[in-house]
């Protein structure tokens, strides 16, 4: 079986396959179709070997350039960077092939010897295309072929459209087409994807492997009477996973809840370490977290989404989440992380009674949530991205330009550019540079119409202002006392650590620390053994639930009952008692296409199903309409009067536009936006907002409540 592939891989098949008896799928279909200079979106589960599957055939080509830079890989973090440099390092030197890493913790590129392969970010890719000595641009010159991991990761983001604003100027540099390769577990859409990424190159060719491992989903609330008892109740479900499980990575949707977690459950589980991984923690802790669960027979680990990626922290038995994600991709990235020796991907679902806060957690939701992913998943359908208008990255990019140019003017931008977006138009261009000349960053002379840097862009070049994309936040360091040093531990919004004082007791790295000095840039703790500490407070925005998961909840509920019982869940009593209640109660409203209830307490509730967008828009109509608003979720609204949801008829995107720009703080206080954005025109602000938010879809889906209320019997009484 092996003979062919080693025809095909002569020099490196034993360095990538040889411990193999033979293939996997994803390598039998990627492997000639890179030997052949495709460009590929390769679409295939966790665990399939989708990285040798394109890196091997990559380093067969590599050696026929020796002394160039034959490719680069691109990855989300810096810590799955990393972690692909131990996985491939090796392997590439039997070939007699060089890796170098490139970012902003590590640089290998460096010398004159070229390194066959580089591993960076798209942030470092700036650095090394705006900013570096000729040795280091001259290797990005021979680049042939580009790969992008965890593509979904980029795919409509501010970083997404700086990645393809990056490609496009790379090849405008090497002065031939690309070689563009990009790997997903999880995507929604696979041809837009692939569409999206080709740029000005060859149509990318979609391949999909499917999943072979069948799913296991062990669904149950963990509940109790107060904090304290929820932190028992949590401890007592965690080891009764422990009893069939050596090692178990735990996920939870916040920081705040996985320093809780980290917290509770290390003081009352003793015989197996409880650690904790998330992106703010500093990266030695996290670099010592990874090495000590890979090492260690039985550990648990709680972590937020940054080992939803193919970081290697060793074999791991079960993955149990606490609380339900917000999207299929971000759940299948997670039941993706276990169990990959064994046919069937077993996962742990708990439904929390409360969040650390104290606050109610409503465990129903997340338990209709749990059984919507879980649909969606064994249907294979993902949520959809919309490709939003980022002035901002159009912005950074032009600040990037400058920077190697010297002078910058909008049609330099076009030049580098085969296929600009479509919304990057000369006059949206000079727009931006002479805002960013009311800025004081940029200076304009008339004579030749080109705009110089200032004294004010070197201090913003210097501070890293201009590489990336990702939201800004204003960090400072939570430094440990001990051993007679100063230890970093993680990271703080430093607008929340000025409230700090010297005395406080605050929560951070799942640990009460108490606070002995704060500076603007530092926060100084000791380690302090109490039963009470204040939550840390982080801005970062949560991930809204899209409309597809929404629109699952009801499917979930309306469903016929086979079809519901093959769904691969295995309801504790009361999520099955929970759920069947919720099936009795909302079949016959959907029957008569009843969206509005009054409720035993007194209150209307809207059952929507249209995520999280749609609902926050129809939220502040309601209010507009001065209705009372009592709160919302992806796919239901709360109000204290009858909601006039017939006016609705008339909903437009424009409309929405009007009443989104009439609550601006409101809306942009809760989007995550790029660094650049308060830079731009207002203009172009509210064009990318509303670009965001997606108004077209909103507007249809609140347009069908309308319809649905002008076609039912009436208002659902008191149940």
């Amino acid at each position: 079986m092996s003979a062919g592939w080693r025809t095909r891989l002569p020099r490196v098949y034993d360095a990538f396959f040889r411990s193999f008896s033979r293939l996997r799928p994803a390598q039998e279909q990627a492997i000639p179709l890179v030997l052949q200079r495709r460009n590929l979106l390769l679409v295939a589960p966790t665990g399939s070997g989708k990285t040798e599957a394109v890196v091997a055939p990559l380093a067969e080509m590599a050696i026929d350039h020796p002394g160039t830079t034959f490719a680069l890989y691109i990855a989300p973090t810096r810590a799955l960077v990393n972690d692909l440099e131990v996985r491939l390092a090796e392997r590439l030197d039997a070939c007699g092939l060089r890796l170098a890493v490139r970012h902003g913790e590590r640089k290998t590129v460096r010398g004159r010897e070229a390194p066959a392969i580089i591993l960076t970010t798209p942030e470092s890719l700036e650095v090394m295309l705006s900013l570096q000595h000729d040795y280091v641009r001259d290797r990005l010159r021979e680049v042939q072929a580009v790969v992008v991991d965890e593509t979904h990761q980029f795919y409509g983001t501010p970083r997404g459209l700086q990645l393809y604003c990056l490609l496009e100027r790379l090849k405008q540099y090497t002065g031939r087409p690309l070689q563009r390769i990009c790997l997903s577990a999880t995507v929604g859409e696979p041809e837009l994807v692939a569409e999206f990424f080709r740029g000005s190159d060859a149509p990318l060719e979609v391949v999909s492997v499917p999943g072979a491992r069948a799913l296991e989903i062990l669904l149950d609330q963990v509940t109790a009477d107060s904090l304290d008892g929820l932190a028992d109740a949590a401890a007592a479900w965690l080891l009764e996973i422990l009893e069939d499980h050596r090692k178990v990575l735990v996920f939870a949707n916040t920081r705040v809840q996985c320093d809780w977690l980290r917290w509770k459950l290390g003081e009352r589980i003793k015989h197996v370490p409880v650690l904790l991984h998330y992106s703010s923690l500093h990266r030695n802790y996290r670099e010592e977290v990874e090495r000590t669960f890979r090492e260690r027979s039985r550990a648990v680990c709680i972590a937020t989404s940054t080992l939803e990626l193919g970081i290697d922290i060793g074999d791991i038995d079960a993955v149990a989440m606490w609380g339900a994600p917000n999207t299929v991709t971000s759940f299948l990235q997670r039941l993706g992380r276990g169990n990959r020796r064994t046919e069937t991907s077993i996962v742990y679902a708990a439904c929390p009674a409360y969040y650390p806060s104290g606050e109610d957690a409503d465990p129903d939701n997340h338990l209709l949530t749990f059984a919507a992913l879980t649909s969606c998943a064994v249907k294979s359908e993902l949520e959809t991205r919309v490709l939003p208008h980022y002035h901002s990255v159009l912005a950074q990019q032009l600040l990037a330009l400058c920077c190697h140019w010297g002078v910058v003017a909008p049609d330099g931008f076009q030049r580098v550019m085969a296929r600009a977006p479509e919304f990057a138009t000369t006059t949206t261009l000079a727009s931006i540079l002479d805002k960013l000349v009311d800025a004081k960053v940029l200076e304009h002379t008339q004579r030749h119409n080109l705009w110089r840097p200032t004294d004010k862009f070197h201090t913003w070049q210097a501070l890293g202002m201009f590489w990336g994309n990702i939201p800004e936040q204003a960090e400072a360091v939570v430094l440990r006392e001990g051993s007679g040093r100063l230890i970093p531990v993680a990271e703080i919004p430093r607008q929340y650590s000025l409230q700090l004082r010297a005395g406080d007791v605050v929560l951070v790295a799942g640990q009460p620390r108490l606070v002995l000095d704060v500076e603007p840039q530092n926060v100084r703790v000791l380690d302090l053994v109490t039963s009470e500490a204040e939550l840390a407070q982080y801005r970062t925005p949560a991930e809204p639930i899209p409309a597809r998961v929404a629109h699952e909840i009801a499917e979930v509920l309306t469903m016929p009952d086979a079809e519901l019982a093959r769904l691969p869940i295995r309801y504790s009593r009361w999520a099955r008692e929970r759920l069947q209640e919720w099936r009795a109660t909302m079949q016959p409203r959907f029957a008569a296409r009843q969206v509005v209830s009054k409720e035993p307490r007194g209150y209307w509730v809207t059952y929507t199903f249209a995520g999280t967008v749609a609902n926050l828009l129809l939220t502040h109509w309601l209010r507009a309409q001065e209705t009372r608003v009592l709160g919302h979720d992806a796919w239901r609204v709360w109000c204290a009067d009858s909601p006039p949801l017939h006016a609705l008829a008339d909903c437009t995107p424009e409309s929405l536009a009007r009443l989104v720009r009439a609550e601006w703080r409101r809306f942009v206080t809760n989007l995550p936006l790029p660094p650049m954005f308060r830079h731009l025109p207002e203009r172009l602000q509210r064009e990318e907002v509303l670009s965001m938010l997606d108004l077209e879809t909103s507007a249809r889906l609140l347009r069908g409540l309308a319809e649905s209320v002008d076609n039912s019997a009436g208002v659902v009484g008191q149940v």
